[in-house]
């Protein structure tokens, strides 16, 4: 089975679809699927281009194999961050034809539209996964350019698709107010499993750690966070607390939080610990009380997975799909983010979480979230969706 995996960008600065895209190719591989990545040199909304990617032939990236493009670079931010890559395009329409399926990652980006296409025209069964681009809140985001792009192209290749995957089934739930009829495919992300040891407890110093760890953008209400905990340290002065923050983003975002953070009066509480991958991740997701995150909308929530995986408990708005078996787990806590209702959770949270719960929090990433698990899954679809006749052309997915 030879499975061929399409995403605009694989840099680590583009967040969790990235980071799910890489880890899904390399537990497929692992059982034997023939699954690689196409992808192009997009790093994150700078101009420069991924530094550890050799373009226009195949490579090794991470240990799997990665075929990237140039990603064209004009001065106008909307074209560049539609990553348009016409050598990608064309070694789709002389290559696409020797795969059995594509897994399309993301949608309203040249890399994706152009897979769907050319995969209709040349008969290739393929599955979208929508990384919540589908939602009310990010249709919501430059909602002109999306609703225009969704009835002139993006419709097309969502209801020619054999499958449409979705991470969870809120996110299954909203999508289906488009009334689109390719059949659904409700899978989770996983997370790598961490080498065994035993589950490590942050350091008892009386300080309770707070820990954001996700790309610095608007939608993930970190300027909420940042409020809520003035309000924290207004009521309770003689707690002893910190916020650490990992993560980046656009330059002129940051110093607009940086500047919160003063305004606020909270400079000597919050710790900026920048770009945090590998075992340095895991270390501060280990070492932290709670992982936070009051996201406007989360289709998963691949950060908050692997905070779980770390055995570390977290404060996560309704918003983010996985509350619910967080909820259910009794894996941490549910706030709405606006200040004043966090502000309350966090107050209860200074007492820190029972080892139990960082027990629970464990529990559920290697039952519900493991890779092993929903590899499995995905190649038993696969099987089924290569299997299938593909469906009969009709006016409304001709191009």
């Amino acid at each position: 089975m030879k499975i061929l995996h399409v995403i605009p960008s694989i840099s680590p600065l583009r967040g969790g679809p990235s980071t799910a895209a890489i880890a899904m190719v390399g537990a497929l591989r692992e059982r034997g699927v023939d699954a690689s990545l196409l992808t192009t040199n997009d790093h994150g909304s700078s101009r420069a281009d991924h530094p550890e990617l050799i373009t226009g032939r195949w490579s090794e990236h991470q240990g799997l194999p990665v075929l990237a493009f140039p990603r064209w670079n004009p001065p106008l931010a909307a074209v560049r961050e539609y990553a348009v890559s016409p050598g990608l395009s064309r070694w789709l329409g002389r290559h696409l034809h020797q795969y059995d399926l594509i897994h399309v990652h993301a949608l309203f980006s040249y890399p994706s539209t152009s897979a769907m296409r050319q995969a209709r025209r040349q008969g290739v069964p393929y599955i979208v996964r929508t990384i919540g681009q589908l939602d009310r809140w990010s249709l919501q985001q430059s909602a002109r350019r999306k609703q225009w792009m969704l009835r002139l192209i993006e419709r097309r290749n969502l209801e020619g698709a054999a499958a449409l995957h979705f991470t969870t089934l809120a996110e299954e739930q909203e999508v289906g107010n488009l009334g689109l009829p390719a059949r659904s495919l409700v899978l989770p992300l996983g997370v790598k499993p961490l080498p065994p040891s035993p589950l490590e407890q942050p350091a008892d110093d009386g300080t309770i750690r707070f820990l954001f760890l996700s790309r610095l953008h608007p939608k993930k209400k970190l300027e909420c966070l940042l409020e809520a905990l003035a309000l924290l340290a207004e009521r309770r002065r003689d707690a002893a607390w910190e916020l650490q923050i990992a993560g980046n983003g656009e330059p002129a975002y940051e110093q607009e939080l940086r500047r919160k953070i003063l305004a606020l009066g909270l400079e000597d509480r919050c710790r900026w610990l920048g770009f945090l991958s590998g075992e340095a991740k895991w270390q501060a997701l280990r070492q932290a009380d709670w992982f936070v995150l009051p996201s406007a909308s989360e289709n998963f929530g691949i950060a908050v997975a692997e905070a779980l995986a770390a055995g570390t408990p977290v404060i996560v708005s309704p918003q983010v799909a996985i509350a619910a078996e967080v909820a259910a787990a009794g894996a941490g806590r549910i706030s709405e983010s606006e200040p004043p209702q966090l502000a309350n959770v966090l107050e209860e949270a200074l007492a820190g979480p029972e080892r139990a719960m960082r027990e629970r929090a464990l529990n559920l990433a290697r039952t519900e979230f493991s890779w092993d698990t929903i590899a499995t899954r995905l190649i038993h679809s696969y099987c089924e969706l290569i299997s299938t006749p593909p469906k009969a052309p009709t006016s409304s997915n001709k191009q």
